[in-house]
């Protein structure tokens, strides 16, 4: 843990006093139940974390901050990053020094990366097909988090018309980074985790400065502490609770798929003070997230998790079977929301009860249950179960998102 200890402790970070609470000890007892031992989270690496709540990108945060210094900077940041990608640093026009640190550590290989390891966590990912509407709501969570909100609401994100388009686009994240070979050099994935690496630079360069961002409550936006967790509930996340729903993953999968999302992390600027390698630790990094900041149910976080529910409602000019078949569709969806979220956090979502639309996940256990069982022990049906569900999403993304391409651009004008 290499922090600059002059970095100061956001107020909003109340890991130390929530551990203490009779609600802290239930939750660790229960994660130590399921972890099989004690879950044990030190005072440094508390603190390192809390520090890491009030830290960004160093250099992706440079790199747009003197780009942005000019006019003529701003106009050609993304361009530069662009280019850098395509053709190398060295076909950059007149690079700026920043632009060049950067880009030395995106091509700079970590002493901790794993190729082999990054493949495997990458197919173990591909595996789940109900794994982006799972994702939808699983951040519901982080909705009722003021430090994940507040950044939302204010770029409009995740509400109006945005909604499932911002969805679309991080769904084009998950799998431009998942096919294989997506993080090599000049690979698709690689691409878009450094195009929303200058994304979230630019996001933090504009909130920084608004009169609604207190940094001293709220630290830093999109910080290290909440994009180290994202990679948490990108891997170990799904690798635990999909299990619910028949899939079968081993440890070292789900150990995989914390690595592959590690490097996509190093890629996109992000550091963490201590990031989990093992199950075990993956149950100890739920304790520290999960502590860290107290949920604030309000009007924004609600509106979030409305505005995207309501895109599987259907369109206001939907007839007869059409209309019939948006209505059904919604509200199995609310029951996927309610099943993975469980009943109190579900009502803080604001949400409809999804009454007994709730069970309907289960109704995909015997068909998981079933593929999982013939992929592990039948020859080929791995690689053909691979290909079904790369072919999947990617239809999916190219008949909803506009050109099948995300844009990864911030939002012009903030909603307030």
């Amino acid at each position: 843990m290499t922090q600059p200890t002059e970095v100061a402790i956001p107020q909003i970070f109340t890991y130390f006093q929530a551990a203490e609470s009779p609600a802290g000890r239930s939750l660790k007892w229960k994660l130590e139940r399921l972890a099989k031992c004690h879950l044990d989270v030190s005072e440094e690496l508390a603190t390192a974390f809390g520090r890491a709540m009030n830290t960004g990108d160093r250099l992706g945060d440079a790199y747009i901050t003197a780009a942005f210094s000019s006019p003529k900077g701003k106009a050609r940041a993304r361009k530069d990053v662009e280019q850098a990608l395509r053709g190398g640093i060295n076909s950059v026009s007149d690079p700026s020094a920043e632009l060049v640190a950067m880009f030395d550590q995106i091509n700079t290989d970590p002493e901790w990366v794993d190729w082999d390891k990054v493949e495997h966590g990458a197919e173990v990912f591909r595996r789940y097909k109900e794994l982006y509407p799972y994702f939808g709501m699983a951040t519901f969570n982080a909705y009722g988090l003021e430090t994940v909100a507040k950044p939302l609401a204010l770029t409009g994100a995740y509400t109006g018309g945005s909604a499932f388009g911002r969805f679309l686009e991080t769904s084009r994240l998950w799998t431009d980074t998942t096919e294989p070979g997506a993080m090599r050099p000049g690979a698709v994935g690689r691409r878009s985790a450094v195009f929303v690496r200058t994304l979230h630079s630019m996001i933090r360069h504009t909130l920084l400065p608004h009169p609604e961002w207190n940094r001293d409550r709220l630290g830093m936006p999109i910080s290290q502490f909440a994009q180290t967790g994202t990679l948490v509930l990108s891997s170990f996340a799904p690798g635990m609770q999909l299990k619910l729903l028949g899939y079968r993953p081993t440890d070292a999968d789900v150990e995989a798929m914390m690595h592959h999302w590690r490097y996509v992390g190093y890629l996109m600027g992000v550091e963490p003070p201590w990031y989990p390698e093992t199950v075990a630790d993956g149950f100890k990094a739920q304790l520290l997230f999960g502590l860290a900041e107290q949920p604030k149910i309000d009007k924004d976080s609600q509106e979030l998790c409305r505005s995207f529910m309501d895109t599987f409602l259907p369109p206001e000019d939907a007839k007869g079977v059409r209309q019939l078949y948006g209505k059904l569709r919604y509200k199995a969806q609310l029951g996927h929301a309610r099943f993975y979220l469980g009943e109190e956090s579900y009502e803080g979502t604001g949400l409809p009860d999804p009454g007994l639309w709730r069970f309907a996940p289960l109704a995909r256990v015997p068909g998981n249950l079933t593929r999982e069982t013939l992929r592990r022990n039948v020859p080929g049906v791995a690689g053909w179960i691979d290909q079904i569900n790369r072919r999947d999403r990617h239809e999916f993304l190219n008949s909803n998102l506009e050109g099948g391409e995300a844009k990864f651009k911030p939002v012009d004008k903030l909603t307030r």
